[in-house]
Formats: structure tokens, C-alpha cells, sequence
């Protein structure tokens, strides 16, 4: 199994090395394999490839659940690519674009615009029906040997990131916040019938794209809104017998008493400065024996030189040297990285081989 030395490590075992699980962008996948046409190779079987070829492990997080519409229809402009759902409670629009100088996607026009979108969007999320793919998951699952479950974020975070944008939410937050809270509270109802749904299929670990930063909201409103939430989530997924471990890539520093609240098994591509402000020593201090995957800001990839980056990767060996519940790990290796400079870590963490757990 490919991943087989991350699955040792959770298991309690020594692996040959200390795993790096590092975030693949599809843009970055198709540079390495020379993939002019993203239409030949899909991405789970090119981040697969991707990984072997620079030396990593693969954390890949796969879908065991489907999302059908009953009532609601979507329709999509064949120009301009523009989303348009139709709801008992309204229309909604939706345009993202990709950029071939990324090699991601930018949202061009939010789903949610403010609160006159509340009723339609909570009739788009309360007509979601939910349709278990367990043979799709554990035949995605086979090709990486790592069955991590993409699950939903807390309402708060994923109408912050995905549906209205940060700045709308957090207004709507202060000036209708009891609306908010009514909206909030349909798609938390929704998220767990679909928790529930993934916690019974296939996979090890369920990791939401939590996204937490206190660069998006703050401890207090993070508490208030979102802790008994996640709460929720772990205790579906421990009921399961699997981990629950959030992706959470933002400024983490200043939520740590928040998240001491929250039952959690992990925390994934914990990001250290200048992107983040993780300090991973703090983080396991504040947090205990929680898995605490990340350490490695992802910017530098693209952004420094071959020797500050194996500066900065050394650092975080040296700080979780030994450490058995830390794998090394990122947000998204981005189109810009500097092969150099992915090698550099690569080649260090063959190093781990000889006396990182001695």
C-alpha cells in the first residue's frame, strides 16, 4: 500500500520514515506530469502519480456520499459559464472561473449576495437528498491506499468561504445575526444527516474543509457558532470508529483555547509563517495528543530560495522530532513551486529514515 507508512503511524507503529502529506493542486499535478490537456487524467489517478513521483504520501479525500436535488433545478449558461438554481424560494447565481495561471478556480459571483438570498439558499440546501457511493469511495480509496471522507464544514465556514464570501458573512453576522442563525442551524441539520451517511461507508478519518483562521472570525464567534457544531460531527464519527480531523490551513494561533473545546482526533495542513501563524509546538502544548498534520507554509514552495526552504522545513523537523502523532504536511504545493525547492523537502524527509523517532 502506498500510503502504508501513514497507516502505521496511526496504528501506533514505526514507519521507514516520517510520512509527508502535503496538498497537491491540480495545476502543480499537471506541470510535474507534463499534462498540457486536463482532460486525459483525472485528478485523484495525476496527484496519485504526482506524489510517487516527488517522494510523498498520499492523503487524499474522497466522496462516499452523493448530493441530488429533488425540487431545485441548476442550469448553466454555455457561454459564460453562469449557475443558475432555481428554488421554491427564488433563483440563485453562482459564476466561478478557472485561471490557467493558478491552476485553480476564483468565484466570480457568490451564491448568497446577503440576506434578501437567505430564503432561497436554505431551500437549495433543505431539498439536498443524500445518496451513498461506498463502491465509487473505496474504488477512489484503492487507488491511494489512504481513505480519508470529505465531509461538510460548520455552516458559519463554508457560507464564509464558498457560499456569500467573508466580508458579506460577517456583516450578516453583525447586522442579521438571528437570521444567520436560523440559516445556520437548516444546514447543520442537513450536514449530519449527511455525517451520518459517511460515518457508515467506507474510510479511516472524515476531514471537512473547515478552513478555521482567525483571520475569517473570530475566537468568540468561532465558539459560539461553531464548536457545539463540530462537536456534533466527532461524536458521529467516533460512534463510527473513525477519526475526526478538520482541515484547518488559516491563523490558528489566536483560536487555540477555542479549539481546545472541540473534540478533536487532528488537525490538518497546519500552516506555520508567513502564511500562517502556526506555532506547532504551542499547538501540541494548547491541544495535546491530537495528530497535528502541516508545519510547511505552502508559499514557500514558490516563493523563497532552495536554501530558506530547507531552513524552514528543518525548523519544524527539528521542533517535532520524535513526535509520533505529527506527519509534515501542507496546504496546496502550488503551479508556482520551484521543483527545487519540492525536492529539497523530498530529500529531507529521506533523512527522517535515520533517527526521527530514535
Amino acid at each position: 500500500m502506498f500510503s502504508q507508512r501513514v497507516a502505521d503511524l496511526l496504528a501506533g507503529k514505526t514507519p521507514d520514515r516520517l510520512p509527508w502529506v502535503p496538498e497537491l493542486n491540480e495545476g502543480f499535478c499537471h506541470k510535474v506530469l507534463g499534462l498540457g490537456d486536463k482532460k486525459h487524467l483525472p485528478y485523484i489517478e495525476s496527484a496519485d502519480r504526482v506524489a510517487k513521483l516527488i517522494g510523498a504520501d498520499q492523503l487524499h479525500r474522497v466522496l462516499s456520499v452523493r448530493t441530488e436535488h429533488n425540487r431545485v433545478t441548476r442550469e448553466q449558461d454555455p457561454i459564460t459559464k453562469r449557475v443558475t438554481y432555481r428554488t421554491p424560494k427564488g433563483e440563485l447565481h453562482h459564476w466561478q472561473e478557472p485561471s490557467p495561471e493558478s491552476g485553480t478556480t476564483f468565484t466570480r459571483e457568490h451564491l448568497v449576495k446577503g440576506p434578501q438570498d437567505f430564503a432561497a439558499y436554505q431551500a437549495l440546501v433543505e431539498d439536498e437528498h443524500y445518496v451513498p457511493q461506498y463502491e465509487h469511495a473505496a474504488a477512489e480509496i484503492a487507488v491511494t491506499g489512504m481513505p480519508t471522507i470529505d465531509v461538510p464544514a460548520t455552516p458559519l465556514m463554508h457560507i464564509l468561504m464558498w457560499v456569500m464570501d467573508v466580508q458579506p458573512t460577517l456583516m450578516a453576522m453583525i447586522d442579521f445575526e438571528d437570521q444567520m442563525a436560523e440559516l445556520m442551524a437548516a444546514v447543520h441539520r442537513k450536514n449530519l444527516e449527511y455525517y451520518r451517511l459517511a460515518a457508515k461507508g467506507p474510510g479511516l478519518m472524515l476531514r471537512p474543509m473547515e478552513d478555521t483562521s482567525s483571520m475569517l472570525t473570530g475566537p468568540s464567534m468561532y465558539a459560539k457558532h461553531c464548536v457545539g457544531m463540530l462537536n456534533d460531527y466527532a461524536r458521529i464519527a467516533h460512534e463510527a470508529g473513525k477519526l475526526f480531523v478538520p482541515h484547518m490551513c488559516g491563523h490558528l494561533d489566536g483560536m487555540l483555547d477555542v479549539l481546545k473545546e472541540v473534540d478533536l482526533d487532528g488537525i490538518e495542513a497546519v500552516t506555520t509563517p508567513p502564511l500562517g501563524d502556526a506555532n506547532l509546538p504551542r499547538i501540541r502544548e494548547k491541544l495535546g495528543d491530537i495528530w497535528i498534520l502541516g508545519g510547511i507554509d505552502p508559499s514557500r514552495y514558490a516563493a523563497t530560495s532552495k536554501d530558506e526552504m530547507i531552513a524552514h522545513a528543518k525548523l519544524t523537523l527539528e521542533q517535532m522530532r520524535g513526535d509520533r502523532k505529527f506527519m509534515l504536511g501542507s496546504e496546496e504545493i502550488p503551479l508556482a513551486a520551484r521543483m527545487e525547492n519540492v525536492q529539497a523537502v523530498a530529500d529531507l524527509i529521506k533523512g527522517t529514515a535515520n533517527g526521527f523517532y530514535a
